[in-house]
């Protein structure tokens, strides 16, 4: 049988889904960012965390005071009715195609039903079957302190690899891995070499909505040779595809970095943009058109792609 039909054999993991409610309550619950890969990077703690409209649906804020729908999949219908002081700076929502006025580049998989090896580029099925057989793949316990320390390690050898985010002490890295274990829908998985059983690298998934959200994953730059990210998040996509009601997939926005998009599309994902409608302070818009241009392009989806260099 060929590589392009051999299904792989995915160990068993046992994931955890929220509705949008329960997993933004537990956000807020835990005084956490919305998405743990805003960690290090936030202007101030708390300026993402979720509210809810005037209707019920969830939103959250990438910048401050600017707010997207969490469900970014489902078009609304007519205008958000939205509560005060929560988006100032503006909001942005799916809606039908012919009602669209920018895009946001989500890297998505529009429809996760199925999701198997047989989505995945050629190089990269070779890259996540050697994960798979030579790493075990399976849950972390965010509470552990043990867990705690060896995924502290992997985030400093990650963070100056790849120059993202920044490094923490133990103590406060703790201070933000630990509260994982109380929000709804997450998922932490982790990959470890079979032979000398270190942490290779791990995965934050948050399962919500009807989407999976590839949060944040680390790997450590020692251990990178038996492809831990790949077999992390196929593992993840591959049974999150199984749940009930999990309909989609949201691997964040798309980078001007050419081998993450590629790492990004060669697992199946795509950033042509989702069709939205843009709501922005008239005095913010003004200033960006004005100051930051390039930001301005890039809010209404107005931004080339970047030139891929082959599948990574």
């Amino acid at each position: 049988m060929s590589d392009a039909v051999t299904e792989p054999h995915v160990a068993e993991l046992r994931l955890a889904s929220a509705s949008a409610a329960d997993y933004c309550r537990s956000i807020l619950a835990a005084r956490s960012e919305t998405f743990w890969f805003l960690t290090g990077v936030a202007p101030y703690r708390g300026f993402s965390r979720p509210f809810a409209d005037r209707d019920g649906r969830w939103w959250w804020r990438p910048k401050p005071q600017f707010a997207w729908a969490l469900d970014y999949f489902t078009p609304l219908e007519r205008p958000p009715r939205m509560p005060t002081g929560r988006c100032a700076f503006g909001y942005q929502y799916p809606v039908r195609e012919e009602q669209a006025d920018s895009r946001v580049h989500f890297n998505v998989i529009r429809d996760l039903s199925g999701y198997d090896i047989t989505r995945l580029a050629s190089q990269k099925r070779r890259a996540v079957r050697k994960g798979l057989k030579e790493l075990d793949i399976g849950r972390l316990d965010p509470g552990d302190a043990v867990v705690a320390a060896e995924a502290c390690e992997v985030w400093h050898s990650h963070v100056q690899r790849t120059g993202w985010n920044k490094p923490f002490d133990l103590p406060v890295f703790s201070g933000h891995w630990r509260p994982l274990a109380d929000h709804a829908g997450t998922n932490v998985l982790g990959a470890r070499d079979r032979e000398t059983g270190r942490l290779c690298a791990w995965l934050i998934g948050r399962i919500t909505a009807g989407t999976a959200w590839v949060d944040t994953i680390a790997s450590h730059s020692d251990r990178v040779a038996k492809r831990p990210n790949d077999g992390l998040i196929f593992a993840f996509l591959y049974h999150a595809a199984r749940l009930p009601g999990v309909r989609h997939a949201n691997y964040f926005l798309r980078s001007s970095l050419e081998t993450l998009e590629a790492f990004k599309q060669s697992l199946g994902f795509d950033s042509s943009g989702l069709p939205s409608r843009l709501h922005v302070n008239p005095l913010v818009a003004a200033g960006l058109r004005l100051l930051k241009p390039a930001a301005w392009k890039r809010l209404r989806g107005d931004w080339p792609p970047p030139r891929l260099t082959g599948d990574k």
